[in-house]
């Protein structure tokens, strides 16, 4: 896996969309809501967004909690864009593969949209447990990501699909299943781990003139979905939960 690839498209993505921030506002709503269910966060809170981008889902985050929030991206040219629009959360440089951030100094670690751009189970694994190193004990990690269960997603992202586009992905990009994501973040020294489907999330902006076509029928199927008994089975996102042990 070549991470200077991911760093080129996302800074030419900020380059000639001037951020990456592709969801729609119901969505951003939706993921933090499960985030706050789940994941207990105070004002004495420390929150780290690993591979944050230009911190779409940090800057929501921190201006509707009153934690600390740390943002962390591989690309210079995105964290500057996310220290340009940000509010009170800081955004720092690093390789979240071996953060440098100190041991067990934060209570939550996010991975907003982030894991299935590592390509191998292993360096998913490795990324995960540079989160739990970094967790304090009895801390959560939160994490979103494309579902190969959701029907729309296998369409337009699987390689096997007869819709399939590559415009707007990267050459690591996968889609992850429920199985994959929970033994994954098994293996990397989580407990109580959780995964599940999520719908209702809609999009702003998506690659491709056809994509960009069908993206008014796909956001109201997103929100048919989400009020539908078949959620939990086939929507769009998987968003996994987790606990550091404490000794």
């Amino acid at each position: 896996m070549n991470l200077q690839h991911e760093v080129e498209f996302f800074d030419q993505f900020g380059h000639d969309h001037g951020d990456y921030d592709v969801l729609g506002d119901h969505a951003y709503g939706r993921l933090l809501d499960l985030l706050e269910r789940e994941v207990p966060l105070s004002a004495e809170s420390r929150v780290a967004d690993l591979g944050c981008g230009s911190g779409a889902f940090t800057r929501r985050l921190a201006s509707r909690v009153k934690s600390s929030v740390t943002g962390m991206d591989l690309s210079l040219g995105l964290v500057s864009r996310a220290s340009e629009r940000g509010g009170r959360e800081r955004y720092v440089v690093g390789d979240i593969l071996q953060s440098a951030l100190p041991p067990a100094s934060f209570d939550a670690v996010l991975y907003t949209g982030v894991l299935h751009h590592f390509s191998t189970a292993e360096l998913r694994i490795r990324v995960l447990a540079e989160g739990l190193r970094i967790l304090k004990p009895g801390g959560k990690t939160f994490a979103y990501d494309p579902s190969r269960h959701s029907p729309s997603m296998w369409l337009y992202r699987d390689p096997k699909s007869p819709l399939y586009s590559s415009k707007g992905k990267t050459d690591n990009e996968v889609l992850l299943s429920r199985d994959q994501l929970a033994s994954e973040a098994i293996a990397a020294g989580f407990v109580d781990v959780k995964v599940q489907s999520v719908s209702g999330i809609t999009f702003r902006y998506v690659a491709g003139r056809f994509a960009r076509l069908m993206l008014p029928l796909y956001n109201v199927y997103e929100l048919a979905v989400e009020v539908s008994p078949l959620e939990n089975r086939i929507g769009t996102f998987l968003v996994t939960f987790g606990t550091k042990a404490v000794d």
